[in-house]
């Protein structure tokens, strides 16, 4: 027991304190340990301890934390611990991975069964898509600078396209998705964020005013045209308005008419699977945004992702940015306004944004 406590702790002294967290993480993700047990055990040490008592079978502890550092990211500490359980004094075989399963239904630590956690593989290549139109929108600079965080912090390499014609705003996004297919690399997934100004009926306008339909976009990263991404989730943010009702919309701020992003109808989604697309508000409504604080969806998941987004999966972080916005009051004109922002899922699995950690 002396011998594998100090294989879990010198494996655990080798994160930096983001690959740990992102470690705890996948333990409380996979219903392993609890997550009240995870932050008792604050300490490294007292982390090895929780890993041992919870699971105190020879080799039993390793394996559950070799699992969750290959989730991480750091699959040389994985490999390293797997092979100090087969070589070292005492060690015994990993335990495959339906004993593992069949041990763990008698554990008071298990909150549900591996299919009910299943979770897409985030650990490899993601790539984003930024669209914003800045002319007469007041604070959307704010919201490239926080999408641009957002990308940086959950690894996603992204394409920029800034105050697009609405004739661009297609022919740009089809050569993303071409780059995608073209790639040499696995691709974990696809986040696309267009925030602009729009219409009723599904139309998202480019600087010159021109429109485009949603339903020209969406399908472009289906199964048939986006193969690169079958059975990977791809993301859409909508940051626009639906329509020109102001019952949610549109924040006065400083005497200052904030202008609204006329937007668009609901789509139905493309006949095709793992979509998650994001609206800044509802059918009908236009969206909120300040010119000094910008969107104010940007605004909360810039909130929301900085506080849960290491720990929580993609409905959960969307579910509190809706929690946030609907418990503010917004003001134009001296009346109060509301807002709520609309998901629509095609998903089968979870999506968890823990950074994908690079191999030392």
């Amino acid at each position: 027991m002396a011998a594998e406590a100090r294989r879990l702790l010198q494996a655990l002294d080798e994160l930096d304190q983001a690959q740990l967290k992102a470690c705890r993480c996948h333990l409380g993700f996979q219903g392993r340990v609890s997550q009240a047990r995870l932050e008792a055990a604050g300490s490294r040490e007292e982390l090895a301890q929780l890993l041992l008592q919870l699971f105190p079978a020879a080799g039993q502890a390793a394996a559950v934390l070799s699992e969750a550092l290959e989730l991480s990211g750091r699959r040389d500490l994985a490999v390293a611990l797997r092979r100090g359980q087969e070589h070292g004094p005492g060690s015994v075989a990993v335990p495959t991975k339906e004993k593992w399963q069949a041990a763990q239904q008698t554990h008071d630590e298990i909150k549900s069964s591996p299919d009910e956690l299943e979770e897409y593989d985030m650990r490899n290549g993601r790539m984003a898509f930024l669209m914003c139109v800045k002319t007469n929108r007041p604070g959307a600079e704010k919201d490239i600078e926080v999408m641009r965080k957002l990308f940086q912090h959950y690894n996603f390499t992204h394409q920029e396209c800034i105050n697009p014609i609405g004739q661009d705003i297609v022919p740009k996004l089809e050569k993303f998705r071409d780059g995608i297919n073209q790639s040499a690399d696995v691709i974990s997934c696809c986040l696309i964020t267009l925030m602009s100004h729009g219409r009723e009926n599904g139309w998202i306008c480019g600087e010159d005013k021109d429109k485009v339909n949603l339903k020209d976009i969406f399908p472009l990263f289906n199964n048939a045209n986006c193969p690169k991404l079958q059975g990977k989730p791809k993301i859409f943010i909508i940051q626009a308005c639906r329509g020109s009702n102001k019952d949610e919309g549109v924040e006065r701020m400083d005497n200052a008419f904030q202008e609204s992003d006329d937007m668009m109808d609901s789509m139905r989604l493309p006949t095709s699977s793992d979509y998650y697309i994001v609206y800044s508000t509802q059918k009908g409504y236009v969206a909120l945004r300040n010119e000094k604080h910008g969107s104010r969806m940007i605004e909360a998941m810039n909130e929301v992702f900085s506080q849960h987004g290491m720990k929580w999966h993609l409905g959960d972080l969307f579910t509190k940015v809706n929690k946030e916005l609907m418990q503010r009051d917004f003001k134009i004109d001296n009346h109060i306004v509301k807002v709520t922002i609309v998901m629509e899922s095609t998903l089968t699995k979870a999506v968890y944004l823990t950074p994908r950690l690079a191999n030392k």
